[in-house]
């Protein structure tokens, strides 16, 4: 097997991240211990080459390099913000062509690579808007697109995910469209309908290069084991899961057949989850948005009392306790002790309504943080944990006991 991806820098302030990955090498890493003799075809430049190859001389991968003229650097604040991106004039000075019997290939902002396999995944990995798929340079029996919502509405032409995954698979093509659905799991529409797979939950969560881990893990299991396409993507969405944990590489080859050690797939469905959170001065607002954003990127709708009610006087308190009420589960950034947001989730505690709560105040927050914690709700110091364990919980997974974030 083989995979053709890009080597790239990876930032993120918070939390502190600084790698030299990118789809090409995770992917490839995923496969190291379950699929040793993969090959890796990626590019990389001079300044980035020393680093590149050691990472993947520590993983014991097999790698064919081509030289790219200049680094290529996505740049995160947080794992769910939209990255920037250095290095997009970056090209190959040759082409990256490759030949094998099964494949992975990711697109690659300074390559568009000639791939023939028999049974290829592609997925596009387009961090901007993407409308047209391209695929002319990829010759494969059977096709596998992979790629996430926001794409697949795009190359599919409707909001609608399912009936834009259905418009992708008929004018692509392919024997299947998967759809990475974030929280909620993913699609898998084929010609005889569609299939919901659900996530397994996890304690916590690091989602920059899950989409890498999920499309690495099915193009092995279909691809190389004759494992049909929901089957792919639910070997798939354990490991995931399993990766997520550590975010350790090479995944043990354990993880693709033993989901024992996690918490069962959760039943996809709709969420609808209540941000409860203060919203008076312009860093609060932008966490808010960021957090709403996050939601609805990740399958969830969303009450936010600051987009949906506004701000006003006494009258607004019947607005939001009613939202409180028509929500499954809760997101609560509890930063600042906010008497309107700390009376949101006891008023949903009081409702039996399952909350997640962000606290990064780890120093001033041991009172409060008590209550919480004490009547039921998950307390985590990390954005992108608290958001997906929102979800997770109105999904209905079992919450975390004694939650220390």
């Amino acid at each position: 097997m083989i995979v053709v991806g890009g080597t790239y820098a990876e930032t993120c302030c918070k939390p502190t991240i600084r790698n030299v990955v990118g789809s090409g090498i995770r992917a490839a890493g995923v496969l190291a211990g379950i699929a040793p003799d993969t090959v890796l075809h990626t590019a990389v430049d001079d300044q980035m080459a020393e680093i590149a190859r050691a990472t993947a001389a520590g993983l014991g991968l097999n790698a064919e390099w081509t030289t790219r003229t200049e680094p290529v650097a996505f740049t995160y604040y947080t794992p769910l913000s939209s990255p920037s991106i250095d290095g997009r004039s970056s090209v190959t000075k040759r082409p990256i062509e490759a030949e094998a019997e099964a494949a992975l290939v990711f697109g690659m902002v300074e390559a568009v690579p000639k791939v023939k396999a028999r049974k290829l995944v592609f997925d596009p990995q387009q961090p901007r808007e993407l409308k047209d798929l391209e695929i002319s340079n990829l010759t494969a029996e059977e096709l596998v697109i992979v790629a996430n919502a926001t794409e697949t509405r795009n190359l599919g032409r409707d909001a609608d995910l399912r009936t834009a995954a259905s418009n992708l698979l008929a004018s692509s093509g392919a024997k299947a469209v998967v759809t990475k659905g974030g929280a909620w799991g993913a699609l898998v529409t084929t010609e005889s309908g569609q299939e919901a797979v659900g996530p397994h939950p996890t304690p916590r969560v690091s989602p920059i290069g899950t989409g890498d881990v999920f499309a690495a893990a099915l193009a092995w299991a279909w691809g190389t084991q004759g494992a049909d396409t929901v089957e792919a993507a639910r070997v798939a969405s354990g490991v995931v899961a399993a990766w997520t944990s550590t975010e350790t590489l090479p995944v043990a080859a354990s993880a693709f057949s033993d989901h024992s050690g996690l918490e069962d797939a959760l039943p996809p469905k709709d969420v609808r989850v209540y941000l409860a959170s203060p919203y008076f001065t312009l860093g609060e607002q932008w966490l808010v948005d960021l957090a709403r954003d996050s939601l609805h990127g990740l399958g969830a709708s969303c009450f936010s009392p600051f987009h949906d009610v506004g701000p006003g006087g006494d009258e607004v308190a019947e607005a939001d306790l009613k939202g409180i009420e028509e929500c499954g589960s809760m997101l609560a950034i509890v930063d600042g002790n906010d008497g309107g947001t700390l009376f949101e989730v006891g008023y949903a505690t009081k409702l039996g309504i399952p909350i997640s709560a962000l606290s990064t105040d780890t120093e001033g927050g041991g009172e409060y943080l008590k209550l919480l914690r004490g009547s039921g709700a998950e307390v985590h110091s990390d954005f992108s944990t608290a958001v997906y364990r929102a979800i997770w919980l109105g999904m209905g997974s079992t919450p975390l006991a004694a939650n220390r974030g």
